[in-house]
């Protein structure tokens, strides 16, 4: 029975205003999607890269990108892990020169009051950095004690060339102008001030390239522990902000809408094919039971209810049994290369190449993996304009890519026999119905 009642990861709701620490409470949406999501798609999988298309870390940074606009979010998360890392294995005479940030007790209090899960609730946040040890190894895992998936995760950043590494020289960039003037300071011998100090400029200061969707309070001071120390105390409450974001809203929903193997146009004409299969089964059906034939022949129209009764099912959950049997889906409209060379050519010379390592990157669109990349304003893409020229009938039919995550095949197995019995369930009683009636004997004569 268990299959019958199987539901996808739910939606969960996206947080009003700015940045807050989430909470997982007992039997809202969020337990149902943790239970929803298969071991395989785990958000430290995902965020570890180990999960394979589309469901990888790059699939993770689209759709923040190009459906939900917070890549930011992601963005900073990924450079935060890496920084707590060399942070923590710098010399200790350097550590030194930034003492941890101490939280002022009454903001903390103040900012979490009203944010504290209710009794039986699971907190899934990251655990705070001990400020009163120069170790900070339990600060710079995100659920205990994983030193051994922190060295793995930096590894994935490695082979993956996302072009992101530590300021190695006192250039300075565009960007700069967005740094308040308190922060157009001396490095002050502390280890990563410069830094840290490019990090403000770009997430955290007000009107930066990828600015992050933090309260005025909480703003301020992260900005003043930041002015003080470059110890990653100082980033203890962005952590926690971004971390429970992450993990309890973003990567459900995300994992939720990977589900989808097919365009909005696909879908439209899936649920159209379906409602005329089920059509075709009562006209059949309607049609034999007129007739002087015998009610057995009305068995025909069973196999027209429950075939359009299954795609039904599964298309109003944007899955597509067809793609489904051939392990595909169709490209996003970001995926689509019906550009030229020279488009690409023209996208990477209007950016500012002084920080953006090109030739170190693998995706398409490498600069969203840079830590001091562009703003995540992609109306400039090429595709934007190619796709929107794109006519009904080619986005109906467009190309397909292999689905090569087993997880999510899992959850769409499921989904997809779940879809199959219930559509069962409803065709048993239709076919019984309409055996049962009488012949019409209206014809043939």
């Amino acid at each position: 029975m268990s299959i019958l009642f199987y539901k996808r990861p739910e939606y969960v709701l996206r947080h009003n205003g700015p940045l807050a620490e989430c909470s997982r409470k007992g039997g809202t949406a969020q337990d149902c999607s943790a239970a929803a999501i298969p071991p395989e798609l785990s958000f430290e999988n995902v965020i570890c890269n180990k999960c394979l298309p589309p469901c990888s870390l790059q699939d993770f940074l689209d759709y923040l990108t190009y459906v939900t606009h917070d890549a930011e979010n992601l963005q900073f998360y990924l450079w935060m892990v890496d920084y707590f890392q060399r942070f923590r294995n710098a010399p200790k005479s350097e550590k030194k020169l930034s003492p941890p940030w101490k939280i002022d007790p009454s903001r903390s209090v103040r900012t979490m009051h009203n944010q504290l899960p209710v009794e039986g609730s699971t907190l899934l946040v990251a655990k705070e950095i001990d400020i009163n040890s120069d170790d900070i190894s339990n600060g710079s895992t995100w659920d205990g004690d994983q030193s051994e998936e922190l060295v793995d995760y930096t590894q994935t950043l490695d082979s993956a060339k996302f072009g992101v590494s530590p300021i190695k020289s006192p250039v300075k960039h565009s960007h700069d102008k967005f740094i308040p003037q308190q922060w157009k300071v001396l490095p002050q011998n502390q280890p990563f001030r410069s830094e840290v100090n490019r990090i403000v400029n770009h997430y955290i200061a007000p009107g930066s390239p990828r600015e992050l969707n933090l309260s005025h309070n909480d703003r301020a001071d992260v900005l003043r522990a930041l002015e003080h120390t470059t110890h990653p105390s100082a980033l203890t409450l962005v952590k926690r902000m971004l971390d429970s974001t992450l993990r309890i809203q973003s990567h459900p929903n995300f994992v939720r809408w990977s589900i989808c193997n097919g365009n909005k146009e696909w879908t439209f004409a899936l649920r159209a094919f379906a409602i005329m299969n089920i059509l075709i089964g009562f006209a059949i059906a309607i049609v034999l039971t007129l007739s002087k034939y015998s009610r057995w022949w009305r068995i025909f129209a069973a196999f027209e209810w429950w075939f359009g009764t299954t795609n039904i099912i599964a298309a109003s959950q944007g899955l597509c049994v067809l793609l489904h049997r051939l392990h595909t889906r169709q490209y996003h409209a970001w995926e689509t290369k019906d550009y030229t060379s020279d488009d690409d050519k023209a996208m990477l010379k209007g950016l500012d190449i002084n920080f953006i390592s090109y030739d170190r990157t693998k995706s398409k669109w490498p600069v969203k993996m840079e830590v001091f990349g562009p703003a995540n304003n992609y109306g400039g893409e090429p595709w934007v304009e190619h796709y929107t020229r794109k006519s009904w009938w080619r986005k109906l039919f467009e190309r397909r890519i292999p689905v090569r995550e087993n997880g999510l095949k899992s959850i769409q197995n499921r989904m997809i026999r779940q879809a199959e019995a219930w559509a069962l369930l409803i065709t048993i009683p239709l076919i019984i119905a309409f055996v049962a009636i009488p012949k019409g004997n209206l014809y043939p004569s």
